[in-house]
């Protein structure tokens, strides 16, 4: 059987990339309820064994896109203390002193984008309300003293007011929102890298902000001529999130927001079975690595397993749940060798992805961020994987069954 990935050329989006330097490192890796984390990225060099490669499973070749960046919103104006002297030849401001007009709408809508998130958008980030309180009351004034995590919810906030407007409107909200998505990023991967009590908390709440951000880029700047591809932006956030995972094992005992020290009660609790059509899909995803790719790629067939795995009970944890977190935790735990398998286009990675999208597609109607992302996932993979014998078909097309395209 051959089956391979149509080439096309990537369009990254406004998401930064991150450094494929960036590792967190730890002497301790206690046991965790979140799955295995594996660092070791995937080499493109063939297999070890001497098993011919289908030219289906070959990496392809796609270009690669210049990153953006742009600079962040106006800094705020510098005060001066009460007991600084000025000098004399300064004049000290009267009453009626004008207020730059860059920094007025700066600061004007700085105050209508925490208005936005305070009142609405704190809701959409859980559609558990035992969360509500964390989100718009204690991460808020955690931003108070994180720079990234209080750019993050102006971010956020401000793709929000873009979803509800039309295109020429949204512009401004959408170019808002990446100036300080991007502001973020650098101080963003710098706490990942010295994680303490002080700052964890913020970490895990900006790494859920920084995967809304990856999912709703691509529909709301659909109207551009930039291609966005959300497979792209997945790809990214699954880059941008490595680490997370294997932190929030290690740092458990640091977190104090109940938005995270309740997940052990939903990870223990019982669970409801997934229905029988779902769990079958999943299980012969699974035999077909089995039978195909660990006789091919040994250490992919591995990689793939993982990630399977993980899906599955993903799709459990929605079953008994129905929360936006089941479906966003696999992209924080599934490992860095899957995101580089991802990042190089691998068929059967790719299939995986395209599973997911089916549980993605469960949130639409309900957040707004997620709006048809999960069918412009499938869609956009479907046409990427080329048809191949009939168990890869029948693998293949049952996303675009399942959510009727």
């Amino acid at each position: 059987m051959i089956f391979s990935v149509k080439s096309t050329p990537s369009s990254i989006s406004h998401v930064p990339q991150p450094s494929s330097s960036l590792e967190v490192s730890t002497a301790v890796n206690p046991p965790g309820n979140v799955g295995s984390w594996n660092t070791a990225l995937i080499g493109d060099a063939a297999p070890s064994n001497a098993h011919k490669i289908p030219d289906g499973m070959r990496p392809v070749q796609e270009e690669k896109s210049q990153g953006e960046t742009s600079a962040g919103p106006s800094p705020s104006p510098i005060a001066i203390s009460n007991g600084e002297r000025l000098p004399e030849t300064v004049s000290r401001p009267s009453t009626d002193l004008v207020i730059p007009t860059q920094t007025k709408c700066s600061s004007l809508r700085e105050l209508e984008l925490m208005h936005k998130y305070s009142t609405e958008t704190y809701s959409s980030l859980s559609n558990n309300p035992l969360d509500y309180h964390v989100w718009q009351m204690a991460i808020p004034r955690k931003a108070l003293d994180h720079d990234f995590l209080l750019s993050g919810i102006l971010a956020v906030a401000s793709l929000h007011i873009a979803s509800t407007l039309e295109p020429p409107d949204a512009l401004s909200y959408i170019d808002t929102a990446m100036e300080y998505h991007n502001q973020a990023f650098a101080p963003y991967r710098r706490a990942i890298d010295n994680l303490t009590p002080l700052n964890c908390d913020a970490v895990f709440a900006h790494s859920v902000l920084t995967t809304v951000i990856g999912i709703a880029l691509p529909r709301l700047t659909a109207e551009r001529d930039e291609s966005p591809s959300i497979t792209e932006n997945v790809i990214v956030v699954f880059e941008l999130l490595q680490g997370v995972s294997k932190i929030f094992r290690i740092s458990r005992q640091w977190l104090k927001m109940k938005l995270f020290t309740s997940q052990d009660e939903v990870d223990n609790g019982p669970a409801v079975k997934l229905d029988s059509e779902t769990d079958h899909a999943l299980r012969r995803l699974a035999a077909l690595n089995d039978d195909i790719v660990a006789a091919v790629d040994p250490e992919q067939y591995r990689i793939v397993k993982e990630a399977i795995s993980l899906l599955h009970g993903c799709f459990t944890r929605y079953a008994t749940c129905k929360d936006a977190a089941s479906v966003l935790r696999w992209l924080a735990t599934a490992s860095n060798e899957f995101a580089h398998a991802l990042r190089c286009r691998k068929p059967f990675p790719l299939m995986v992805l395209m599973y997911w999208g089916v549980l993605l597609g469960e949130l639409d109607g309900t957040m707004w961020w997620a709006r048809n992302s999960g069918p412009a996932l499938v869609s956009e993979l479907l046409a990427v994987l080329q048809p191949g014998d009939i168990r890869w078909e029948e693998a293949r097309l049952w996303p675009k069954h399942k959510m009727g395209l």
